[in-house]
């Protein structure tokens, strides 16, 4: 009796993991170009002018996730997820920008759960999470940048997408249930330090909205981001919208998108920004041919226009070697209207790549 009631503690442990998920992306690339992103982003620096070959993690994670039925139709949901560098590279030069974490052996700032990572409870009435979580347009848009990609220019490298899109920390996001094909969000980060600006206490806390619908393959989703607080004198608010529609089913991707932006950073004035993109793919058996053109007009601050617009133009395939392994090769052009070393003509970037996708 004795070792049958051993037995069933020691299975305890074992029933209480039982539903916890191990799950993940391993991917890399090998890609030759000349990109800002190259030179550490900085767009002065002659480096940006240098073609260089690289070894780039485009996006590896590893994540745990899990639940706990608590009746009624309620659930208790967390997960933790975290970025990886394969490639040995850390901080500004790596592709993927997860930087200093425990994967360095180095050690560092050794973080954890750098990516959407919470605590929370779903039911007939949505979800609502607590942690570290991404805004609507991080999780549920970004349709148009259908690329796997680093720091090159092989992806909608110089839209909101890639430059805004993102997490909220210290975050609370509601999501609602499927409404016949529409859903939406709700998300509040806390500025939790709440600094002092010229003699007034800020709030730089960051929230969004966002909501979509889709139908038989066609979508269409908005998203609206709020940064509180982000002017030099920590009184103005800056934001970012972005909307999308397209299709999306029966092999084809066709997906559109339109923002605006006016960001404050620190500085008196806002600049403000327009940006348009267009993707297209196929899917043909195992391969996936694609084409994104991105198109941002020159930015405005005080009213006054900067020469710095861009044209990209992003062509590839993929080649699915499985359901969760993907080969692929892409190809990025950008065009700047203005020069991006002073001192040079140089006006453009481009990136070469070919990688490896493993889902687990």
């Amino acid at each position: 009796m004795k070792k049958l009631i051993a037995l069933a503690v020691a299975a305890l442990p074992m029933a209480a993991m039982a539903d916890v998920t191990l799950y993940g992306t391993i991917e890399a690339s090998i890609e030759n170009g000349k990109s800002v992103a190259y030179a550490g982003g900085n767009i002065k620096s002659t480096a940006a002018t240098k073609s260089t070959t690289r070894v780039d993690d485009t996006g590896s994670l590893i994540g745990f996730k899990g639940s706990e039925n608590l009746g009624n139709g309620l659930k208790a949901i967390w997960q933790v997820e975290q970025g990886l560098n394969i490639d040995g590279t850390t901080g500004a030069d790596s592709g993927n920008g997860y930087g200093n974490t425990w994967a360095t052996r180095k050690g560092y700032n050794n973080t954890w759960a750098t990516r959407d990572s919470f605590v929370g409870l779903t039911g007939n009435f949505g979800t609502v999470r607590l942690g570290k979580l991404s805004t609507y347009l991080n999780s549920d848009m970004e349709k148009f940048d259908a690329w796997i990609y680093g720091a090159g220019v092989n992806g909608a490298t110089w839209t909101t997408a890639n430059t805004l899109d993102g997490r909220l920390n210290n975050a609370i996001r509601y999501d609602s249930p499927n409404l016949n094909g529409f859903k939406f969000t709700a998300a509040y980060g806390f500025d939790e330090a709440r600094t002092t600006i010229n003699g007034n206490r800020s709030n730089k806390a960051v929230w969004n909205l966002g909501a979509g619908y889709e139908n038989a393959g066609y979508f269409v989703d908005a998203g609206y981001v709020a940064f509180q607080d982000t002017d030099a004198s920590g009184s103005k608010d800056g934001n970012y919208w972005r909307l999308e529609g397209g299709y999306n089913a029966n092999n084809l991707l066709v997906a559109l998108a339109y923002g605006q932006s006016k960001l404050y950073a620190g500085a008196a004035d806002a600049t403000k920004a327009k940006e348009a993109a267009l993707t297209v793919g196929y899917t043909m058996g195992a391969l996936t041919p694609k084409f994104t053109y991105a198109h941002v007009w020159d930015t405005k601050t005080n009213g006054v226009k900067a020469d710095d617009g861009i044209n990209q133009y992003v062509i590839g395939v993929d080649y699915a070697l499985s359901k969760r392994t993907t080969a692929y090769t892409s190809f990025g052009y950008v065009k700047h209207d203005n020069v991006i070393v002073a001192g040079t003509d140089e006006r453009k970037e481009r990136t070469l790549a070919v990688g490896v996708q493993h889902k687990f």
